[in-house]
């Protein structure tokens, strides 16, 4: 008796601070300055938030400050040259990204905690595949057999900045008085980049039809290539997302075994409907919240 009431006792105590921890996470407060700032406040010290640098304020906003006309004026009277507009942003080589992301792969990729997570997702979206009408039609149940990572990551070919970059209204400025350049933190920072992705990821899952028999699945992503949107906000909430720009190139292999013989009736359903989720869910103006 004495055991059970001390389990009881640990899962009600152990609920308790995870609703805690849950809700101290939430509605944390905002970040104040550090006391000790706050005693040096009359000594002529103050709080500043954070800001980017000269060179990182270049590369969001777009330039420096306007530079001087050289020469004189021409006769009849001064005139202002009008400033340049800033040169569009240029595209980036991500190679030390890509390496990096390559190596944290291979090290993560065969670990329990990867495949549990991606696991999760995957039933996730099977979930959602049977809801849709055409597939209800057909399929009564999913199961995951095997999912295989594949041997690489999507790889990066180029990426550029999207401006214009809203600065952030609440900053504090700071930097000389006349900087051309806004020295608030931005508000919301948007990437595209062009992507491809070859790597084999596959899947072999167990189909339960309707009509009370089984089939078996095999679907592997052979190649996706397509612009991505990639976007960090704080407005209205702080979250990040991505996106394909536009409907991406890509091409699965799927093949179905019924008894035997293959289902190309099952393999037809399952190959529009994964393209038409990636369209619906995936692809702008629609995105997930993360």
């Amino acid at each position: 008796m004495g055991l059970l009431l001390m389990i009881l006792a640990s899962a009600v105590l152990g609920s308790f601070l995870t609703l805690l921890a849950q809700f101290l996470l939430l509605y944390r407060r905002q970040p104040e300055p550090p006391p000790d700032e706050v005693a040096r406040a009359d000594e002529g010290f103050r709080y500043i938030k954070p800001v980017p640098g000269l060179p990182l304020r270049e590369y969001l906003y777009g330039g420096g400050r306007d530079e001087e006309p050289s020469g004189a004026a021409p006769e009849g009277g001064a005139t202002t040259a009008a400033p340049e507009a800033p040169a569009p942003p240029t595209r980036e080589t991500c190679y030390f990204l890509n390496a990096t992301i390559l190596f944290l792969f291979r090290e993560l990729r065969d670990t329990a905690l990867t495949r549990r997570w991606v696991t999760k997702k995957i039933k996730v979206e099977f979930e959602e595949l049977l809801q849709t009408k055409t597939a209800g039609r057909l399929l009564e149940g999913l199961s995951l057999r095997d999912v295989f990572l594949g041997d690489t990551v999507p790889f990066i070919k180029t990426i550029r900045l999207v401006r214009p970059v809203v600065p952030s209204a609440t900053a504090e400025p700071d930097g000389s008085e006349g900087e051309a350049l806004p020295a608030a933190c931005p508000e919301e920072l948007a990437f595209e980049a062009e992507v491809e992705y070859n790597g084999g990821f596959h899947l072999a899952i167990d189909v339960d039809l309707v009509f009370g028999k089984s089939a078996y699945l095999f679907v592997k992503l052979s190649r996706v290539v397509g612009r991505l949107r990639l976007v960090f906000t704080r407005v209205p909430f702080t979250h990040w997302f991505f996106s394909f720009v536009e409907d991406p190139l890509i091409d699965f292999e799927v093949r179905s075994q019924f008894e035997g013989r293959p289902m190309p009736q099952l393999t037809s359903i399952i190959v529009n409907q994964l393209k038409k989720i990636i369209k619906r869910k995936h692809t702008l103006p629609s995105y997930k919240i993360r």
